[in-house]
C-alpha cells in the first residue's frame, strides 16, 4: 500500500511540473543561424545543442532557466514560461573570438594559445559534396596541404602531402592520420608489378582512409609543422591529420535520428580526343593485325576488312569508333542513418553507412558498409569511460588493372582501329573460356578484359579505442587509452585461358592481415596561479605494436577452363609468406604556460625506442618549443583589429625505418625448400632520421570578423635518411641500405577569409589559400651523384641529385646544337642526351571557395588551381604511334620537321627533308621524355552545391528538426593545356603512387547528383 501511495504522489507532482516541448532557433545579430550552440537547463543540468540550422527542440518545465553559450558569443539566459517557440539572438564577444580545436593526442586547446599552424575543417565542409574517397574532399581547402586524386578506377587512392616532400623514399611522405586520438592506417598495399610490367599489371585497391564514412566526422584538423606533430613521434615527421568523430547529443526527448542520403552519377571528365579521318592500316593501305591508323581515308569506300580476326567483310570504310560506346555512366549511392542521445551521465551514437559504386568502366564496382558506435559514460564523479568502435566491410567483384600493357584498358583502346565499332566486339568468345575474338594477335578484346580479367577483393576492418579518464581533483587527471586498427584483406585475380599474356590461364590470391595496437597514458596537471598565470603540464607514454602478414599464391596455368581456384592450377605456383613486426616504445612530456591571456609558451620532449634500429642506436630524443603572442590582448590596438597573434616554433622529429633492414640473411628461392642470396646488403649500423623545422606566422581578424588572415613562413631540413641505394654488383649485391641524403623544404602559406556581405538575410563568404613550397636536394652519399626515387616507363625516372629539387623528372631528350635547334638526320630528329626535363611539383597552388546564403538558399563552390609542374604522358606516346589521336592529323600528308641538319663543314642548315606520317609517328621514341612531357597547370571546379534548408515553420509542420536538399557536383570542369588526359593522373607501381607519370591511366570522372539531410 505504501508503494502505491508513493507512485501516486510522484504522478501528482509530475502533473504539477509537467514538461512542455519548446522549439526555437538561435541566430546571431544579423539573423544567421548558429549551429552547435550549447543549451543547458540549469536546475537539471540537462543539455542539448542546436542543429546545423540553429534549431532546437527541448522539454522544459515552467520557471526553468535555459542558458545558451557559444564560442565567440556572450552567454544568454532565458526563463521559460509558456512560449511555444523561441528566437534567441546572441551577440558576438570580441574577447572570445578564438575557437577551440583538437590538437596532438586528442587534446582540445584554444586556437589562440597555439604557437604553430593548424587548420580545422568542420564536417559540413567535407560532406557537402560526397566523394568516393574522403581525402579528395580536402583538396584545395587547406594551405600547405596537397591532395592529388588518382585515375586508377573506382577504388582509386589519393596522395596527400603536407608542406612538400622531405623523404627520398617516395612512400614516406604522407602525414600521420589520427582518428579519435589513435593512429589509423592509410597505407596502400600493392599487388602486381611495375607500371610498365605487361605480365603483371598493378591494381589500385584504395588507401585506408577511403574506407571511413565521412558522415561520422565531426571535424578534421591539419597540423602542419613538426612542432604541431612532434608528440606523435616517428610517423608524424610529415605532419598530422586529426579526425574527430561525432558523439551523441540530446537534441530532443528520446532518440535523435539523422539521415543523410547522396546519389551521384559519374561520367568521364576527359576522354582522349581521337582523329576521325583515317582508318586502320599502314602507308595509306588497309592492313590487319597492326593496330595503327595510317590506313585509307574514312571516305565511305567499300573495303574488305575485318571486324575481328578471321571475319573479313565488305563494307564502307567509315568512322565507327567511339570511346563513349565503351565507357558508361557510373553511379555512387551513399546512405547513413545515425541514432544518438545523451543525458547528464553519458552519451551514445550509433551510425550505419552503406555505399555502392559502379564505375565508368563496365563490370567494375565497389561496395562498403560501416557500423560505428561512440559512447561515453560517467561511472562516478571522478571516472569516465569512452568507447569508439568502427566495423567496416568493403569489397568489389572487379577492379580493373591500372597502367600500360595488354591487360590495361586504355592501352587496348588506344591501339585500335577507328573504323571498328566497339559494340561489335561485345561478343568476345569464339570458344567460351578458351578462345577470344580479338582484332590483333597481340592484344586482348577490351570486353574480354573487363569481363574475364577479374581482380576482386573482400576486406573486413575494425578500428576503435577505449579510454578511461580519472580526475583526482580539479587540477590532476589521468587518461589511459588503448586503440586498435585491424584488417583482413583477401584478394583474388583470374585470367582466362586464351588471354594474350596468360594463354594457359592464371589464378592468384593474396591475403593481407594488418594489426596495429597503440596503448598510451597521459597524466595532466592544470593550475592557475593568481590572475595572470595558467599552466598545464602532462607526462605520458605510448607503446606501438604493428604486425603485417602476407600470404601470396599464383599459378600461370589452369587445368579446367573457367574454374578458378588454387586446386585447378596445373603448374608449380609461386608461393610467398611474409611477416613484418615492429614496435616503438615512447615517453613524452609537455608544458603550456599562459600569461594574462596574451602570451603562451609550449615546450615538449619525446624519446622513442624503435625495434627497427640497432639495439645500440635505437633511442632517439627530440624536443619542440613554440611561442604565441597576442598583441590585441596585450595592447590597445585600432578598433578595426579584432584579433592579432604572432607565433614562432622550432622542433625536431626523429624517424625510424621498416622492419628487417639490419641483418642480411638468405632468402627463400623460387623452388620450395631452397635458399638464395639476397640482392640487398642490409646495415646493422643504421641511425634514425632527423627532421628539424622552424616556423613564423601571423593570424589576424579585422572589421568585426569580416576579414581574417593567416600567413606562415616555414623551413624544414631532413637528414640521415634511410635509403636503399644501388651499388656495383661486383660484391654480389645490387643495393645497400644506408643513411644518406639531406632535403630542405621552405615555403609560404597564406589563408584569407572575407565576408563581403553579412545581413539578416544574406551571408556571403569567400575563402582562399595560397601555397608555395620548394624542396631542395642538398646532398646524398659521397660519390653518389643521383638517387632514383621513382621508375617510370621506358627509362624515364624521378631522381634526386644534389643541387636539384625533389620531383625532378629525367629522361632522353632531343639532341640540339648550341643555338637550341633540334638536330635531324634523314628527316628525323635525333634523341639522346639524358637530362632533367621537368618536375612534378607545382610552382604554387591556390584554393578558392565561396558560399552565398539567402533565406535558406545556399550556393557554394570550390576551385583548385595549380600552376607549374610537369607530367609525362604515355597516352601521348602511344597515341602518336597508333595514329589514333587527333594531334596526329597535322602531318598526315607528310611533314618536314622543324630543326637543322649538319652541312658537312661543322655548321647547320634548316632541315628540308619530308617524311611520311607513319615514319614520323615512330621518329620519336617513347623514351624521349621531352617529346611527351607537358605543363601540368590546371584549374578545376572541385565542388559545386546548390541547396535549400527548410524553415522552422515548415519543419514544425513536418515534425522534423532539420531538412535540407541540395544539387551537388564534383570535378565538374577542368581547364588545362595538357592534351587528352587529366594532369592529376599518377602511375601505380605496386603499392606506390608515382606522381609525374601518366601511364595510360583511366579517365578521371565528373560527378553530379543530389543530397538530402534529415533530422527527426
Amino acid at each position: 500500500m505504501k508503494g502505491r501511495i508513493t507512485i501516486l504522489l510522484v504522478f501528482l507532482v509530475s502533473l504539477l511540473h509537467a514538461q512542455e516541448k519548446i522549439s526555437g532557433v538561435v541566430v546571431d545579430t544579423t539573423g544567421q543561424p548558429l549551429p552547435g550552440v550549447n543549451i543547458v537547463i540549469k536546475n537539471t543540468t540537462k543539455g542539448t545543442s542546436t542543429d546545423f540550422d540553429g534549431n532546437f527542440i527541448i522539454a522544459v518545465n515552467k520557471g526553468e532557466i535555459m542558458e545558451f553559450s557559444f564560442v565567440g558569443f556572450k552567454n544568454q539566459e532565458f526563463i521559460f514560461n509558456s512560449q511555444n517557440s523561441l528566437r534567441i539572438v546572441m551577440e558576438e564577444d570580441s574577447a572570445q573570438l578564438e575557437e577551440v580545436i583538437v590538437t596532438s593526442l586528442g587534446i582540445k586547446k584554444e586556437k589562440k594559445a597555439l604557437g604553430y599552424a593548424a587548420t580545422e575543417l568542420k564536417a559540413n565542409e567535407l560532406t557537402k559534396v560526397k566523394t568516393t574517397n574522403v581525402l579528395n574532399s580536402l583538396a584545395g581547402k587547406v594551405a600547405g596541404l596537397q591532395v592529388t586524386g588518382v585515375n586508377n578506377g573506382v577504388a582509386s587512392s589519393a596522395r596527400v602531402v603536407i608542406r612538400g616532400e622531405n623523404s627520398l623514399n617516395i612512400n614516406s611522405n604522407q602525414p600521420l592520420f589520427i582518428l579519435d586520438g589513435v593512429p589509423v592506417n592509410n597505407r596502400i598495399f600493392g599487388v602486381g608489378g611495375n607500371t610498365t610490367d605487361q605480365a603483371d599489371l598493378p591494381t589500385d585497391y584504395g588507401n585506408g582512409l577511403s574506407e571511413l564514412n565521412a558522415d561520422d566526422f565531426e571535424s578534421v584538423t591539419v597540423l602542419k609543422g613538426a612542432a604541431a606533430s612532434a608528440l606523435y613521434g616517428s610517423r608524424a615527421a610529415n605532419g598530422v591529420v586529426v579526425i574527430t568523430t561525432k558523439k551523441g547529443k540530446q537534441l530532443q526527448e528520446g532518440l535523435g535520428v539523422e539521415i543523410s542520403s547522396s546519389t551521384m552519377f559519374s561520367e568521364a571528365l576527359r576522354l582522349p580526343e581521337l582523329q576521325t579521318q583515317f582508318g586502320g592500316g599502314w602507308a595509306g593501305a588497309y592492313a590487319s593485325n597492326f593496330g595503327t591508323n595510317f590506313g585509307p581515308a574514312l571516305n565511305g569506300a567499300v573495303i574488305s576488312h575485318e571486324l575481328a580476326l578471321g571475319e573479313p567483310v565488305d563494307r564502307p570504310f567509315i568512322n565507327r569508333y567511339d570511346l563513349n560506346d565503351f565507357f558508361r555512366n557510373g553511379i555512387n549511392l551513399n546512405n547513413t542513418v545515425t541514432l544518438s542521445g545523451a543525458n547528464e551521465k553519458g552519451d551514445f551514437l550509433f551510425s550505419y553507412g552503406n555505399t555502392y559504386n559502379e564505375g565508368i568502366v563496365p563490370n567494375t564496382n565497389l561496395r562498403g558498409n560501416s557500423f560505428r558506435i561512440n559512447g561515453g559514460y560517467q561511472l562516478s564523479d571522478k571516472l569516465k569511460v569512452n568507447v569508439r568502435a568502427n566495423y567496416i566491410t568493403r569489397g568489389s567483384d572487379n577492379l580493373t588493372v591500372a597502367g600500360y600493357g595488354n591487360q590495361g584498358i586504355m592501352y587496348t583502346l588506344l591501339w585500335n582501329y577507328i573504323n571498328v565499332d566497339l559494340d561489335e566486339l561485345r561478343d568476345y568468345w569464339n570458344v567460351e573460356n578458351q578462345e577470344q575474338r580479338r582484332l590483333f594477335t597481340w592484344g586482348d578484346n577490351p570486353w574480354f578484359i573487363v569481363n574475364e580479367n577479374i581482380n576482386a577483393f573482400n576486406k573486413d576492418r575494425f578500428v576503435g579505442n577505449v579510454s578511461l579518464n580519472y580526475e583526482f581533483n580539479e587540477n590532476l587527471s589521468l587518461l589511459g587509452r588503448i586503440g586498435i586498427d585491424q584488417s583482413n584483406d583477401f584478394r583474388w585475380s583470374r585470367r582466362s585461358i586464351g588471354a594474350v599474356r596468360n594463354p594457359n590461364g592464371m589464378y592468384r590470391q593474396q591475403e593481407i592481415d594488418f594489426s596495429e595496437i597503440n596503448a598510451d597514458f597521459l597524466l595532466t596537471y592544470k593550475k592557475d596561479f593568481g590572475e595572470n598565470f595558467s599552466m598545464s603540464t602532462s607526462i605520458g607514454a605510448n607503446r606501438f605494436d604493428q604486425e603485417i602478414k602476407e600470404d601470396f599464391l599464383q599459378g600461370n596455368g589452369l587445368s579446367i577452363p573457367g574454374l578458378y581456384n588454387a586446386q585447378n592450377i596445373n603448374v608449380t605456383p609461386v608461393v610467398r609468406n611474409n611477416v613484418f613486426k615492429k614496435r616503438i616504445n615512447s615517453v613524452y612530456a609537455f608544458t603550456n604556460v599562459g600569461y594574462k591571456d596574451y602570451l603562451y609558451v609550449d615546450v615538449s620532449v619525446r624519446n622513442d625506442w624503435s625495434s627497427t634500429l640497432p639495439s645500440n642506436n635505437n633511442s632517439y630524443f627530440y624536443p619542440a618549443a613554440s611561442l604565441a603572442f597576442i598583441p590585441s590582448s596585450a595592447f590597445e590596438l585600432p578598433e578595426a583589429i579584432d584579433f592579432l597573434k604572432l607565433r614562432f616554433n622550432v622542433a625536431e622529429v626523429g624517424k625510424d625505418t621498416d622492419p628487417y633492414n639490419l641483418v642480411t640473411a638468405y632468402e627463400f628461392g623460387t623452388l620450395g625448400g631452397t635458399l638464395t642470396n639476397p640482392s640487398q646488403l642490409l646495415n646493422a649500423d643504421l641511425k634514425p632520421e632527423r627532421t628539424i623545422s622552424t616556423e613564423f606566422g601571423i593570424e589576424s581578424i579585422f572589421l568585426k570578423n569580416r576579414i581574417s588572415l593567416d600567413a606562415t613562413y616555414y623551413t624544414s631540413t631532413s637528414r640521415d635518411q634511410i635509403l636503399n641505394v644501388g651499388i656495383s654488383g661486383a660484391n654480389g649485391f645490387s643495393s645497400i641500405v644506408a643513411n644518406a641524403g639531406e632535403i630542405k623544404n621552405s615555403g609560404i602559406e597564406l589563408a584569407l577569409g572575407i565576408k563581403p556581405i553579412k545581413t539578416e538575410h544574406i551571408d556571403w563568404s569567400i575563402n582562399t589559400n595560397f601555397t608555395k613550397n620548394t624542396s631542395e636536394v642538398v646532398s646524398l652519399l659521397p660519390n653518389l651523384d643521383t638517387f632514383i626515387i621513382g621508375q617510370g616507363p621506358d627509362g624515364v625516372t624521378v631522381e634526386a641529385r644534389p643541387g636539384g629539387q625533389m620531383g625532378d623528372i629525367y629522361g632522353d631528350s632531343y639532341i640540339r646544337n648550341d643555338n637550341g635547334d633540334i638536330i635531324y638526320e634523314n628527316g628525323l630528329p635525333l634523341t639522346g642526351n639524358r637530362r632533367k626535363v621537368g618536375n612534378y611539383n607545382p610552382d604554387w597552388t591556390l584554393g578558392l571557395g565561396t558560399s552565398f546564403d539567402y533565406k535558406g538558399f545556399n550556393i557554394s563552390a570550390q576551385f583548385d588551381i595549380r600552376e607549374g609542374g610537369e607530367i609525362y604522358s604515355y597516352t601521348n606516346a602511344i597515341g602518336r604511334e597508333s595514329g589514333i589521336l587527333a594531334n596526329t592529323l597535322s602531318w598526315r600528308d607528310g611533314i618536314v620537321g622543324e630543326g637543322v641538319v649538319r652541312d658537312g663543314s661543322g655548321g647547320f642548315v634548316p632541315n628540308t627533308q619530308e617524311v611520311t606520317a607513319e615514319t614520323w609517328a615512330y621518329a620519336v621514341p617513347r623514351s624521349n621524355a621531352e617529346a611527351n612531357i607537358f605543363d601540368a597547370s590546371f584549374v578545376k571546379l572541385r565542388q559545386l552545391s546548390l541547396g535549400y534548408k527548410f524553415s522552422p515553420v515548415v519543419l514544425e509542420k513536418l515534425r522534423l528538426q532539420g531538412l535540407s536538399i541540395s544539387l551537388v557536383g564534383s570535378n565538374l570542369f577542368l581547364w588545362t593545356d595538357v592534351p587528352n588526359i587529366d594532369p592529376e593522373a599518377q602511375g601505380l607501381n605496386g603499392g606506390t603512387l608515382l606522381p609525374g607519370f601518366e601511364v595510360t591511366q583511366l579517365p578521371s570522372t565528373r560527378s553530379y547528383g543530389f543530397k538530402i539531410n534529415m533530422k527527426l
